[in-house]
């Protein structure tokens, strides 16, 4: 069954126009197919209109042909001019219909309700994926691990002999290494697929972002690579998981270290209070990201360094998210990259987990 045309005209070529016109290309309406007819605004560098002319929808300054058009079914009128809309109103031909920009601007908040609803279903989908991935996983590393620390005590064992061949000792401090290797893999994929149970706690965060800022300059400093701070003096207290949060602050810092030249490099971390959240940025000017996208750095299993893995991110990401906020990289347009995380302001415990 085919749909019904619907010829629309849009007056107003602006944002509005630029977010509806590219509503319509990426989420075509299921019953009706609409056929955009032009888009005027008097301004030629208009977001709306210019987007509008890269799609070859005809533009115009002139919004008046557009009300005696027999053809036309819907103006969209988005110059938020009550002028403009009582001139259309006056003018147009009868069979004309128009929504005018408070109806626009209120069809606008139902459809983006309905993307957040839909981003957030893609998002449940997602994360019940991964759950059962790190559910398995975490079994699967549960079963290797006792075989393999086996495997190493035995070689190990077999190695303090003293009648043992120089030959037979060379080899099996080789196999040592091996499973040595093999086990820290296996305590990385357990960092990430294990189930994290926060222990939140009411924290000063100015004396806990303080200390620790601290603490890390003088490990930078050890590295050659210098740390600036910038610390909000009005953080408030809140609930979070001092060990947890720690652990993955520690992470990005180690990976902006490592991403620094041999002649070192600089690492400024803020922290600011932005509303009812906190933000918290690192912003290095390494070379860690240079062959990756910045949404390929958190995924796991991807890295640019030898003999990892690429969890490490990826924990960071989950202990951030277990907090109720959210982990981002930025990577910048000259050199470096910037980790930005944003925790909500947890002014209650948050329930425990069940075990």
């Amino acid at each position: 069954m085919s749909k019904q045309v619907i010829n629309v005209a849009f007056v107003g070529g602006g944002k509005g126009c630029y977010e509806i016109l590219h509503l319509l290309k990426s989420y075509p309406p299921y019953h009706f197919k609409p056929h955009i007819v032009g888009v005027a605004d008097p301004k030629i560098e208009a977001i709306g209109r210019r987007h509008a002319e890269h799609l070859g929808i005809p533009t115009t300054s002139d919004y008046k042909p557009f009300l005696q058009n027999n053809n036309l079914d819907l103006i969209i009128e988005l110059t938020g001019d009550d002028r403009v809309l009582a001139d259309i109103h006056q003018n147009k031909l009868a069979s004309i219909k128009v929504l005018d920009h408070v109806g626009a601007l209120f069809l606008w908040e139902i459809i983006a309700i309905q993307e957040e609803k839909l981003h957030l279903e893609k998002k449940v989908s997602h994360l019940d994926t991964m759950a059962a991935i790190g559910e398995i996983s975490y079994r699967m590393t549960h079963e290797l691990r006792n075989p393999l620390m086996v495997i190493g005590g035995l070689v190990r064992r077999m190695m303090t002999r003293i009648d043992l061949p120089h030959g037979c000792r060379k080899k099996l401090k080789h196999i040592s290494h091996r499973v040595q290797h093999i086990e820290e893999l296996i305590c990385d994929i357990c960092d990430v697929v294990r189930p994290l149970k926060p222990q939140f706690k009411l924290t000063d965060m100015n004396d806990f972002m303080g200390t620790w800022c601290k603490g890390v300059r003088t490990e930078a400093r050890l590295s050659g690579v210098a740390v600036d701070t910038e610390i909000d003096e009005e953080l408030p207290a809140m609930y979070v998981d001092h060990s947890l949060l720690r652990q993955a602050f520690w992470h990005i810092l180690e990976n902006s270290i490592e991403a620094m030249t041999d002649s070192g490099g600089k690492i400024a971390i803020k922290v600011l209070l932005c509303w009812d959240n906190i933000h918290i940025e690192f912003i290095d000017t390494g070379y860690g990201l240079k062959e990756l996208s910045s949404s390929e750095a958190m995924q796991p299993f991807i890295t640019t360094k030898p003999g990892k893995m690429g969890l490490g991110l990826a924990l960071c990401r989950q202990i951030v998210f277990d907090h109720g906020g959210d982990l981002k990289i930025v990577k910048r347009k000259d050199i470096g990259a910037a980790v930005v995380i944003k925790l909500p302001i947890t002014l209650t415990q948050p329930p425990a987990q069940p075990a």
